[in-house]
């Protein structure tokens, strides 16, 4: 039986370049580029181990015809574990994000969390146990 080794996300994108400023600016590291030189057409970013693509759907139709592009509105969500939600909230819209819900606590107090949407409306959303 074949077993998945690693695991990655790919966020098709209007506006690669400054969705990849919007993520390194959070603090991911990028990690692969193609191509390795001239206009990008997809780049992935890193963070505790998981990959995020963030693939030109313009590129992608080109070359094989997806047929995607990005959503006005979300229909998924990224979700980051983090050690201070308050602080990913604060750095995210300094970043570029646009708000969604201020950090605010569960209904049953044991998390804290917020949600944001990067440059190209994909939702986010940051989470630590309640403090």
């Amino acid at each position: 039986m074949a077993q998945i080794q690693q695991f990655q996300v790919n966020l098709f994108c209007d506006d690669v370049d400054g969705c990849l400023e919007f993520y390194n600016r959070l603090g991911l590291t990028e990690a692969f580029r193609a191509p390795a030189s001239g206009p990008v057409a997809h780049v992935e970013v890193e963070a505790a181990g998981i990959r995020i693509g963030l693939t030109s759907a313009r590129v992608a139709n080109e070359l094989v015809d997806l047929g995607v592009e990005p959503a006005d509105r979300p229909a998924t969500e990224i979700v980051f574990w983090c050690d201070d939600v308050d602080t990913m909230y604060t750095q995210a819209l300094a970043a570029g994000a646009t708000a969604v819900v201020a950090p605010t606590d569960s209904p049953d107090g044991r998390l804290h969390y917020a949600w944001v949407r990067d440059p190209d409306a994909h939702q986010l959303k940051f989470v630590q146990p309640h403090p």
